[in-house]
């Protein structure tokens, strides 16, 4: 009998241990989506696509001087399967060197590469990077070949579309393009042979570009200061006060060094204004923080729109002493620019990197209209969930009248219906009513839920009827007893029910998506939609907005916990 009792109690410590263990591996499986979601929304698009799957963000490299290389963007060449060592050693050296010849040849065709700083380190990371594409691409067979017939082959398969893709991702160097004037009519001049110099003393270097896209191209060094100015002198028929925005592209080097402008405005003495004008300085910087063309936009006057949150704005400021000395003899109207490039600290890079995503969504969209939108919404929604189904509830529950039960198997069997198949007519009936683009359309029609009246209705039969007809004794109302009596009893089943519905009408997207027309009136689930489509993916934004709009929902959570374990447990375990 011990033997047999001591073996029973073995067994069960042994199903609670693996019982354990299961339910922790089933809660990391169940966290690694959040965890993945939260790394991903602070990676670059690079990290996101990484092969193979790169789980942690990356730090920023530490960028002293522009251009540099991407060291180890790829792979070392490892030796094809079909090839044996000695051979090998003899074709490797001439394989590297035709893919680097044939690159060579299609960067010089390419207005946009030609003009660029060799370095071995360039070479060595295409080469690399060209290989590890050609390894995927060509056959096994040609490797039964000679000498010869390899190098054609690999000669063959290094297109131009792969030397642009390499080269965009170990090549990473500055450059400006057509400078453009905006009046507050929206009418843009474009500013052209806009000549950008170095100040002396800066160690920098300006080279002109044939590509129409480039005007000029930035070398640079910090080795000796962390601070480099670039100037510029233009012409404007437009005058300052009716200046919109200046809008300079500019293609970064992704070392996160921050770029600001000031506008000085040079005026002829003719003209009753002060000597050398007006000084705008800009009251953020423009952040380095991608390797592909982007519009830096500074604002002079005007008020922005929605989408032109990324639009720096300009304060005026009196010229100083050192812009002063900058500036030459005043020929005119014209406006003297000069870029400044700062190199922060390395923690502020850091920074600026793993929180680029979240600003950018911002720049981007206007995600705190679509989190008030869908924050109301789903408020609005829930109350009256919670009103209606909980009288709903009460009338199935406590009240006796023909045709009762009928009516709530109607309302069990409407439960078997999918949604899907309202959507056409419940469409025609808000076209029919005019809430078609109206919040009324996604509210009113979901504020009565079948799954909601039957939760309330199997709660508030558990209330004793002796407690109700007491309080009809003492004179309480109907809606008194409802709101004095049962509301408080049923607080757990509330509890369920606010989160159930919050969490439906939070993340509802196919009904919102056929309603709304005006943007401005989109919830989360469409505006986060619009970052992934056909002429972008922006991923990294995406993850950052769900990231964010997770928060309510948990917050609600552990607010209405108790009640939510409350409403799910009682009456599972019997006194």
């Amino acid at each position: 009998m011990n033997q047999s009792g001591k073996g029973q109690r073995a067994e069960i410590k042994i199903f609670r241990g693996v019982g354990y263990l299961l339910l922790v591996a089933a809660a990391f499986c169940t966290m690694v989506p959040l965890l993945w979601l939260l790394t991903s929304s602070f990676k670059t698009a690079n990290e996101i696509f990484a092969v193979p799957i790169q789980w942690l963000p990356s730090f920023p490299p530490r960028v002293a001087a522009s251009p540099y290389i991407v060291e180890d963007a790829y792979p070392k060449i490892e030796k094809p399967m079909a090839i044996d060592e000695t051979t090998w050693k003899a074709l490797q050296p001439t394989l590297t060197q035709a893919i680097w010849t044939k690159a060579q040849t299609h960067i010089a065709a390419n207005a946009q590469l030609a003009n660029y700083v060799p370095s071995p380190k360039l070479q060595t990371e295409m080469i690399e990077g060209l290989w590890q594409q050609l390894v995927t691409s060509l056959p096994d067979a040609i490797w039964d070949g000679t000498q010869a017939s390899i190098t054609t082959a690999v000669q063959d398969a290094v297109i131009p579309e792969a030397v642009d893709t390499i080269w965009g991702s170990v090549y990473r160097e500055v450059a400006f393009g057509t400078l453009q004037i905006e009046d507050l009519d929206f009418n843009r001049t474009p500013v052209e042979d806009v000549k950008w110099e170095v100040l002396q003393g800066t160690d920098a270097r300006i080279r002109s570009s044939a590509d129409t896209q480039t005007v000029a191209s930035l070398s640079y060094d910090f080795q000796d200061s962390d601070t480099l100015h670039i100037t510029a002198t233009i012409p404007t028929s437009v005058p300052v006060d009716q200046i919109r925005r200046i809008t300079l592209p500019v293609r970064g080097d992704a070392s996160y060094h921050r770029l600001s402008l000031t506008v000085t405005v040079l005026q002829s003495k003719e003209m009753n204004t002060t000597a050398n004008g007006i000084t705008y300085q800009p009251t953020q910087p423009f952040v380095l923080d991608s390797a592909l063309w982007k519009d830096a936009v500074w604002r002079l006057h005007g008020i922005p729109g929605e989408l032109e949150a990324s639009h720096i704005t300009m304060q005026q400021t009196e010229t100083t002493h050192a812009i002063q000395s900058m500036i030459g003899a005043e020929t005119g109207n014209q406006l003297f620019l000069q870029l400044t490039i700062h190199q922060p600290s390395y923690l502020s890079i850091v920074w600026d990197k793993f929180t680029s995503n979240y600003r950018n969504l911002w720049k981007t969209v206007p995600y705190n209209r679509y989190f008030i939108n869908s924050v109301f919404i789903a408020t609005a929604s829930t109350l009256l969930t919670l009103f209606f189904c909980s009288l709903g509830g009460y009338a199935f529950a406590k009240y006796q009248f023909r045709g009762q039960k009928i009516l709530f198997g109607i309302l069990l069997a409407s439960m078997m219906v999918p949604f899907q198949v309202l959507l056409v007519p419940l469409f025609g009936l808000m076209y029919d009513v005019g809430w078609l683009n109206s919040y009324k359309a996604i509210i009113i029609p979901f504020s009565v839920g079948a799954f909601g009246v039957f939760l309330m209705r199997q709660f508030i039969v558990t209330i004793p009827s002796e407690l109700i007809d007491a309080a009809r004794i003492d004179g309480c109302s109907e809606f008194g007893i409802y709101y004095r009596i049962v509301l408080p009893i049923i607080k757990p089943a509330l509890g369920a029910l606010t989160i159930y519905s919050f969490l439906g009408s939070w993340n509802g997207y196919l009904w919102p998506l056929i309603i709304l027309r005006d943007e401005a009136k989109y919830t989360l689930p469409i505006g986060l939609a619009n970052l992934v489509g056909i002429y972008r993916q922006d991923y990294g934004m995406l993850m950052a907005g769900t990231l964010l709009s997770l928060m309510p929902i948990v917050i609600l959570f552990l607010a209405m916990q108790r009640e939510f374990v409350q409403g799910i447990t009682l009456g599972s375990v019997k006194e």
